[in-house]
């Protein structure tokens, strides 16, 4: 059993890691370039969402998982696509995909 098992926030990334995994296909990005990127909006996510800053934040406005993946997967695709951070790996095209 892994550590995101009981995690709520496990059923969106894998739903919203779906899209964004078809999506980076269709835009010509293979599917080890498209795995590495998914593998690191994951980690980037979870943090996001589990880190004690955040916590606090949660007491007062709860964060939309659809959001907080966006900003994730946009960040990983720039690490591993800089070109694609303004076309298709924009926060704006990410978010149609996803939603």
């Amino acid at each position: 059993m892994s550590a995101f098992d009981d995690n709520p926030y496990s059923v969106h990334f894998a739903h919203f890691a779906s899209k964004l995994e078809q999506y980076l296909r269709k835009n010509g990005i293979s599917c080890d370039d498209a795995d590495m990127i998914i593998e690191e909006s994951s980690a980037i996510y979870f943090e996001k969402l589990g880190s004690s800053t955040n916590r606090l934040l949660k007491a007062f406005k709860k964060q939309d998982p659809a959001d907080v993946f966006v900003d994730s997967a946009h960040k990983a695709i720039e690490r591993h696509i800089p070109e694609a951070k303004d076309t298709f790996g924009s926060t704006a095209e990410i978010s149609k995909v996803i939603r």
